[in-house]
């Protein structure tokens, strides 16, 4: 009889845990997101050796239910990009995205959808230009607790009107990596909540 009355509470302690959202840690909560990683312009950009560079940006979002979350997104790029025009030709570019989240839980694959702007130097005689911006990326989230998070975002930028040799769409690819700070998250919104001893 203490078997059967150990393996019930047992039983209703997995039941109340399974019961409350894990999602609840993240869904409806603000986060921001510094990322890093690198960005390749496409052949069409004619820079040669030099259409790649390390990526710097933020993320401030908030996922608004369990399948969508949207965010504003800035990124700058460094070193060696565009460096044969002979100036200061840093990338510069800003975005709002849409994340399509496949899974209702804080561990997920999603689909990101957005539009923007990206400020580009592509050679001397048109100078820094900004051109518009649609982004298509896929990526990953990983929640470690309340607070922290990681990401993992592969995004094709793909820039409008561009005054490079083909004169039109040019792809930019970033592949970054990130790491994400939740507002909130204490009482009832913990990501592994805390079952006390059932009662009698």
């Amino acid at each position: 009889m203490a078997v059967v009355r150990m393996s019930l509470r047992l039983g209703l302690a997995a039941l109340c845990f399974l019961a409350v959202p894990v999602f609840a840690s993240a869904a409806d909560r603000a986060y921001v997101d510094l990322f890093g990683g690198n960005t390749w312009l496409d052949s069409g950009s004619g820079l040669g050796g030099n259409d790649h560079a390390p990526v710097l940006g933020l993320r401030v979002g908030q996922r608004v239910d369990a399948h969508l979350g949207i965010e504003a997104q800035v990124a700058a790029a460094f070193a060696q990009l565009q460096k044969p025009v002979g100036q200061s030709a840093k990338q510069y570019s800003g975005a709002v995205i849409g994340n399509l989240y496949a899974f209702n839980g804080p561990n997920t694959p999603y689909l990101s959808l957005g539009l923007g702007a990206s400020s580009n130097v592509f050679g001397t005689a048109a100078g820094r230009v900004t051109n518009p911006v649609a982004i298509f990326g896929v990526g990953y989230q990983h929640l470690l607790g309340d607070h922290f998070g990681l990401r993992l975002d592969v995004q094709d930028q793909m820039l409008f009107d561009n005054p490079v040799p083909h004169n039109g769409l040019l792809n930019d690819v970033q592949v970054t990596g990130g790491i994400s700070y939740f507002w909130g998250g204490s009482g009832r919104h913990r990501a592994f909540p805390i079952i006390g001893p059932a009662k009698p």
